[in-house]
């Protein structure tokens, strides 16, 4: 039998490793490439289907973040197996990213640094929503 209490653990490592400064491409953090097009375009927030590899508004559907979400599923989908969870157990994995547009985080050199809240929610085959929070450390 599936231990789905580890849903949580696996849907915290998943997304921060998603959002973190491991997660280089095209000359920038993928987490910078969101901040920059939410302040371009004036949206604070986005919803990422982990299963479907897919980011809503979709104005975030550039090539590098669609990249990087099929890499995020792959994980996703690599961390269950490594936990012994069939996907099937899965119904819907989303992550939730609001940021703070208003209040950046200026770092020492002066650069305006991103700032959020992302909550990450799992519904298991239970139809038990399993959630929890990822936190920005600066």
């Amino acid at each position: 039998m599936a231990k789905l209490k580890l849903l949580k653990s696996i849907g915290h490592n998943t997304v921060h490793s998603f959002l973190s400064l491991m997660n280089y491409r095209d000359n920038g953090y993928v987490i910078e490439h969101l901040y920059n097009i939410a302040k371009e375009k004036n949206m604070d927030s986005i919803v990422i289907d982990i299963l479907g590899s897919s980011i809503k508004p979709k104005v975030f559907e550039i090539p590098v973040i669609e990249q990087s979400l099929n890499d995020l599923g792959k994980d996703f989908e690599r961390h269950l197996k490594c936990g012994n969870i069939p996907i099937d157990n899965i119904c819907s994995a989303t992550a939730s990213i609001v940021f703070n547009l208003e209040n950046p985080h200026i770092g020492a050199s002066g650069d305006e640094l991103e700032k959020y809240d992302c909550l990450v929610e799992i519904i298991d085959k239970n139809k038990k929503l399993n959630e929890i929070t990822v936190k920005v450390l600066i």
